[in-house]
């Protein structure tokens, strides 16, 4: 019992301590001062003062990260019965508008020493992609329809993979 109210005395005087501690700290501020930064994120590893949305880490990395589990999630979905409720499509809407949306992404990271050509090249294919993405998203709700849309996807993916990435990293369908 005695350990008990020792337990509880030392208890109150720590929060008496850090209650006040908080208030003086709190009063030495002036009323518009801003608060501080309590730590500052470190900057990307790619970025510069040019480009502060620069990549953070490389294009096989970004595909690995971000579409592949997308890619998986749309390939066991077309591999089985039509999907049904809105629950079941809604997993497919979300890894189409994914996969179109970070093909805008990807449009705009062109290959380091791409050649005019190639820079060209990397758009058009990027466009298809989207094109398709976006066409998947919108067939949401037609089996039969989406899963073709998802095939053009793939095809366009695998154009890019087969031109810019050696032949390497060819999807399934």
């Amino acid at each position: 019992m005695r350990f008990l109210i020792v337990l509880i005395g030392v208890s109150c005087m720590v929060l008496a301590v850090s209650i006040s501690a908080a208030s003086n700290a709190a009063s030495t501020k002036l009323p518009n001062e801003p608060a501080e930064l309590v730590s500052q994120p470190p900057a990307p590893k790619f970025a510069t003062d040019d480009d502060p949305f620069a990549p953070i880490d490389n294009m096989h990395h970004f595909m690995e990260y971000i579409s592949q589990p997308s890619y998986k999630a749309l390939k066991a979905a077309f591999a089985g019965d039509p999907p049904e409720g809105r629950r079941a499509w809604k997993g497919i809407k979300s890894h189409a508008l994914i996969l179109a949306e970070t093909t805008a992404i990807v449009a705009k990271r062109t290959p380091k020493d791409a050649t005019d050509e190639q820079k060209s090249e990397w758009k058009e294919i990027s466009v298809e992609v989207y094109a398709a993405g976006k066409a998947l998203y919108k067939s949401a709700g037609d089996f039969e329809l989406a899963k073709k849309n998802y095939g053009v996807m793939i095809e366009s993916c695998n154009k890019c993979h087969q031109v810019f990435d050696h032949g390497k990293h060819q999807l399934e369908k």
